[in-house]
């Protein structure tokens, strides 16, 4: 009897181990949630897709509705060795300003897994321009900036003051001393205190932006040149007039000087096929079911474990007595 209590209790462990560190797991894909909004023209969609049942090619497409899209189609394929792997689906907004939904599917030996969609909101049309610019220094040590935002239906959110000792300067984070969150077509102004350089001559400019990070031209002292550097690109400006009180300016956008581009691995553009709505996901193993179950619920196996070890040794216990 004694033997076989022990044989039972080494059984079982040996089971539950087994059970737990055996690859029966299902196909599954995770992805890494993406901003709700953007301007930028092109977006990395991080995923994980694996197979734990094989080392065999993991199968990963990845679907686009545009804003004028009827259904979703594939716009990216991968092929995962080695029992899958993590990549990136490079995704783009060709379609102009709207909603984009994107999701990702993996397919292996044994089930395929589909994530729900998630919806990005792409816009990159640019606020109005701050007008009737002015710049006054009230105080020995203080400057004071007023502008007027644009009439642009609600677009701009905030105008960012920036400054520089130079009349050639970048108009980026390092420079900027204030900023005021501010609706449109409404007057502003901002101060900013230069102590203890209270002597120094500051040259100024502002820029308006949406709730996308959009800005709008730059507007400054005279004979201010800017350049306005961006996430993804760099543009030259150089001066020309406008109208408004204070004998502003507006530095004009120029061109591209260069965007960053993206690579994937071993990605392979498809031919779309339209579908309507991502599935759910689909399992075709019952003990795989069991064992996502028990690899996801880790501390409750465990704990399952060790009261089926305690009620195991309290029966060897009794019968030793």
């Amino acid at each position: 009897m004694r033997n076989k209590i022990i044989v039972n209790i080494v059984g079982l462990l040996i089971l539950f181990f087994a059970f737990a560190g055996t690859s029966f797991a299902a196909t599954s894909v995770r992805l890494q949630t993406p901003a709700s909004q953007t301007n930028q023209d092109t977006m990395n969609l991080t995923f994980v897709a694996l197979d734990t049942v094989s080392t065999q090619t993991v199968n990963v497409d990845c679907w686009k509705k545009g804003p004028s899209d009827a259904g979703y189609s594939i716009f990216q394929s991968f092929s995962l060795p080695n029992g899958g792997n993590t990549d990136v689906c490079n995704a783009g907004f060709n379609q102009g300003n709207g909603t984009y939904n994107f999701y990702v599917s993996a397919s292996g030996s044994t089930s395929v897994d589909t994530l729900p969609a998630v919806n990005v909101d792409f816009n990159n049309s640019k606020p109005g321009d701050p007008g009737n610019y002015k710049k006054e220094k009230p105080e020995t040590c203080t400057y004071k900036i007023w502008f007027h935002t644009a009439d642009d239906g609600g677009k701009t959110v905030k105008v960012v003051l920036y400054r520089s000792t130079d009349t050639n300067f970048s108009v980026d984070s390092a420079h900027q001393v204030n900023e005021l969150s501010i609706g449109s077509n409404t007057d502003g102004s901002m101060t900013n205190n230069v102590s203890p350089n209270c002597d120094t001559t500051y040259y100024y400019v502002i820029r308006a932006f949406d709730v996308y990070g959009n800005g709008s031209g730059v507007v400054g002292d005279e004979n201010v040149n800017t350049i306005v550097i961006n996430p993804t690109t760099t543009q030259e400006q150089g001066a020309i007039p406008v109208s408004g009180a204070g004998g502003g300016q507006v530095l004009g956008e120029g061109t591209k000087v260069g965007e960053k581009e993206v690579l994937g691995t071993e990605s392979a553009e498809s031919t779309p096929s339209a579908v309507s709505e991502p599935t759910a996901t689909i399992s075709q193993n019952p003990v795989a079911q069991a064992t996502n179950w028990v690899l996801t619920h880790k501390k409750i196996s465990l704990l399952v474990l060790v009261f089926l070890g305690a009620i195991s040794y309290y029966l060897y216990r009794r019968y030793k007595k």
